[in-house]
């Protein structure tokens, strides 16, 4: 482990605890608890305030916890008023709070809140959600409010939520690190157990409603992922009554969209259904420049080119029910079914020279032709108890996905150092792919005093068959003949079974959660090829988390956590084949590999200001048995083809500090900023023949959404990712920026636009380098995924989502309820706070029934 590192980190933890000790070194405390008046049930979320005698000013303001609790802290000496309100409940008004150097702690104790007769049967308030809801432990990021991914798909998205950073081959990763596991509505599936590049392609962006990131989570989420969980939250009825919507997009590359939903829901059921169809052609390409000196006497050179097409079409079905079975029981089923098809063209060139002297020209055309299903159920219970917060969850997942795929590859090889130079060889592989994934899962909550308790079980079943088929050209007939030495079928079969427990207790302003998770995981691989290899791995393993936070005011919050974490190999790293398709460069799995272990250490601080809300997080990660991609040559007397295999290495670290923030300087403009600086240290492992690599690197990323009138709206985002170390060299900075406008036509139509990589920009750049005793080699490559693309969205919505709700507002005074003290309530009356207080700018609807 790094020394300077340890010292950052500890010096940096020093900070907070001190800034920590100081923001409690305050005078005096008012604290309570509100009920209802004729259950004795807490009121959660409803708002509090201190006001000074002298000068009518609100001092201090807050909402309860979960448990109705309140505490307002650093109250200087003097005479105040406390009251609190909650929406259809009359107000509660204490005008005798004195704090002074005999008594600087008042408790009230339990605040008995009466019903108002009389009052609105329900109050709706509509405002548009907040792009970004920013949390301790997680950020939701509301994608409806991003123009620049309209018309596109959920890659399109994930490349602009602030942590997260999209590769050239689709592949996520999360500050820095790709070991992140995605999650679809909080479900592990066939969805995201495969090809997990293809699966997000062919998601439209307008079917998801949320990205959730979560960067450290607690001992209730699975323990997959060394640095963190995205979560995709899929669309799903929430508005009461008929609704619907359609769109279409048209734009460059061939692109076509379309999505339609429909959704119905009344007090007994919630039915709904989206259907979404996307279409459109990639193009890319590349370049690899390779020197190799053999001693002092030999230079070797291998120049690569390479131009693709990526021509996709996708269909996406989702739909459900949610029956209510009683006012607290409710009974869901969903699916959600993912077609898609494939087409990818593939042309290159390669150059093998020696000394300057040109030794082979080697070209390359290669198609293929892929299609996939993937089909998801859902069976999903819950029920609360009559005890606030007391609740069960239950799921039954499965999910299967089927993934057939067909590969001509056409190599031309002049060799002039050969009396006939000319050769072809021509291979078609075939792969046939099958998946089953079970998921059981149920979760109890339990509310106690200042707290709570959750526990829960899971058990999760995958099992993977592929067969892999080649037929290689018989140049003497010219027909196809099977060639067992290149065929493989691979079976993969996982189980994994888990317990956790979580305890929650707030004392005042400082809250605790320890959390336990129990994973026995079990893996069973099987290849066949000229024979037939079987490995297996069992762990049982102890996946801990503690969570330590500290309310330092009303709108500042600290919080200190650790938890372990594991990222396991996936089936195609320990498939022990050798896959020769590209002559020059083989590639294999590594049956022995174990799996990664990951200690993760985070301090976080939030801050809520006017029109500013700032969330920064210290984080340390030490992963021991690192999982990574090593390149050498086939031998050491075939240096012109490469082998890529995966290895255990010994350990990695990263230390960080990472800022978003989001500004509203006015109320036609904000601004979302995020910012991750980090140290990577990669140890040196000699067994691999790879050196102690350190560096730090950043990445940065800027939004910006103007709306100058009413009807519309503009957007701009601009990333950076700075030069960062990898185990063999280095990956190059890479930048780019996308823009879209979006203009209501009506209150039911809309028109918008977007155009991705304005100045054809990204592109995926690395350095990598490796020493042996025989040779040195060096190698340069450049490649991009995607170019520019440009698109055009029209909308409309139907039924109540085009009926705008008609906002219903009354303020709490004499009309309402009953206070009649003139004191001022930041909240702006009574309804709002009530049924939540700053709930209405974290969007939607938000209703209070009376």
């Amino acid at each position: 482990m790094n020394p300077n590192l340890i010292k950052t980190f500890i010096f940096s933890l020093f900070i907070f605890s001190f800034i920590a000790v100081k923001a409690q070194q305050t005078s005096g405390t008012v604290s309570g608890k509100l009920v209802d008046a004729t259950s004795s049930q807490p009121l959660e979320l409803a708002t509090v305030s201190l006001v000074s005698k002298i000068d009518n000013h609100t001092v201090k303001s807050m909402q309860t916890d979960l448990q109705g609790n309140f505490s307002l802290t650093g109250i200087n000496d003097g005479q105040y008023l406390l009251r609190a309100t909650y929406v259809s409940y009359l107000s509660y008004l204490n005008s005798n709070i004195n704090i002074s150097a005999a008594s600087r702690q008042v408790d009230l104790g339990n605040i008995k809140l009466s019903p108002a007769k009389g009052v609105l049967k329900e109050v709706t308030i509509t405002a548009q959600k907040s792009q970004i809801q920013l949390g301790i432990d997680k950020k939701s990021f509301n994608v409806e409010q991003s123009i620049v991914s309209q018309g596109g798909s959920a890659t399109d998205l994930l490349s602009n939520v602030p942590s997260v950073q999209v590769d050239v081959d689709g592949n996520l990763s999360l500050r820095g690190s790709t070991s992140v596991k995605v999650l679809i509505n909080g479900k592990s599936s066939a969805l995201t157990g495969g090809n997990i590049s293809d699966i997000l392609q062919s998601i439209p962006a307008s079917a998801i409603e949320t990205i959730e990131v979560i960067t450290n989570p607690s001992s209730k989420y699975d323990a997959e992922g060394q640095s963190g969980i995205i979560n995709i939250v899929l669309k799903k009825n929430a508005q009461k009554g008929f609704t619907g919507s359609v769109s279409a997009t048209v734009g460059t590359q061939n692109t076509v969209n379309t999505n339609a939903a429909i959704a119905y829901q009344n007090s007994k059921v919630n039915i709904y259904a989206n259907y979404s169809f996307r279409k459109g052609t990639r193009v890319g390409n590349g370049f690899s420049n390779k020197l190799t000196n053999v001693g002092d006497t030999l230079l070797q050179s291998q120049n690569q080119t390479q131009n693709q097409s990526f021509t996709f079409t996708g269909h996406n079905i989702r739909s459900g029910i949610d029956i209510n079975l009683d006012p607290k029981t409710t009974l869901g089923f969903s699916d959600n079914i993912n077609i898609r098809d494939r087409d990818r063209t593939q042309t290159g060139s390669t150059l093998i020279s020696q000394n300057n002297s040109l030794l082979q020209r080697i070209n390359q055309n290669n198609f293929s032709h892929g299609t996939g299903t993937d089909i998801d159920f859902n069976i999903d219970f819950n029920h609360k108890y009559k005890k606030k917060g007391e609740e069960l969850t239950a799921n039954v997942n499965y999910s299967t996905d089927k993934n057939n795929n067909f590969d001509n590859l056409l190599s031309e090889y002049n060799d002039y150092t050969l009396p006939q130079p000319y050769s072809k060889s021509q291979q078609n592989n075939t792969t046939v792919g099958r998946g089953h994934n079970w998921n059981f899962q149920t979760d109890f909550t339990l509310p106690l005093t200042n707290g709570k308790l959750e526990a829960g079980l899971r058990s999760q079943i995958n099992n993977s068959d592929n067969n892999y088929v080649v037929d290689t050209l018989n140049n003497t007939n010219g027909g196809f003949d099977y060639n067992p030495f290149l065929s493989n079928r691979f079976i993969y079969k996982e189980n994994i079974n888990a317990a956790y427990t979580n305890y929650q207790h707030q004392f005042g302003n400082f809250g605790l959660q320890v959390g336990l998770r129990l994973e026995d995981s079990h893996i069973r691989t099987s290849l066949t090829d000229s024979v037939t290899e079987q490995h297996k791995q069992d762990y049982l393993r102890l996946y801990p988390s503690v969570f330590l936070s500290q309310k330092l005011s009303q709108n500042q919050t600290l919080q200190l956590s650790y938890t372990r974490r594991v990222q396991r190999p996936r089936d195609r790293q320990l498939s022990p084949f050798v896959d020769q398709s590209d002559r020059l460069n083989y590639q294999q799995g590594n049956p022995d590999l174990r799996p990664e272990d990951t200690h993760a250490f985070e301090l976080s601080y939030i801050n809520y200001f006017t029109g500013v809300t700032l969330t920064s997080s210290l984080y340390y990660r030490l992963t021991n048995g690192v999982i990574q991609r090593i390149t050498t040559p086939l031998s050491p007397t075939n240096i012109d083809t490469s082998l890529t295999t995966f290895q255990n290495i010994k350990s990695a670290s990263n230390a960080g500090y990472e800022l978003i923030a989001k500004v509203s300087p006015s109320p036609i403009l904000d601004l979302t900023a995020n910012l991750n600086v980090y140290y990577r240290h990669i140890a040196g492992d000699a067994a691999f023949n790879l050196a102690t690599t350190s560096g730090y690197a950043w990445n940065a990323n800027l939004t910006g959404n103007l709306k100058p009138f009413k009807k519309l709206g503009i957007q701009l985002r601009g990333d950076y990712q700075a030069p960062q170390v990898i185990p063999q060299g280095k990956m190059r900075a890479m930048y780019g920026m996308d823009g879209g406008i979006k203009y209501d036509i009506t209150k039911t139509l809309s028109l918008g636009g977007n155009v991705r990589d304005i100045f054809n920009s990204r592109k995926f750049r690395s350095d990598i380098n490796y020493n042996t005793p025989y040779f040195t080699s060096s190698t340069v490559s450049e490649r991009r995924f995607g170019t520019r693309t440009g698109m055009v969205t029209l909308s409309y919505r139907f039924g109540n989502n085009g009926i705008p709700q008609k906002k219903k507002e009354k303020k709490d005074g004499n009309n309402q309820q009953q206070d009649q003290d003139n004191m001022p309530d930041e909240n702006g009356g009574g309804a709002a706070p009530g049924a939540g207080g700053g709930a209405a700018p974290g969007g939607g609807v938000v209703k209070g029934k009376g």
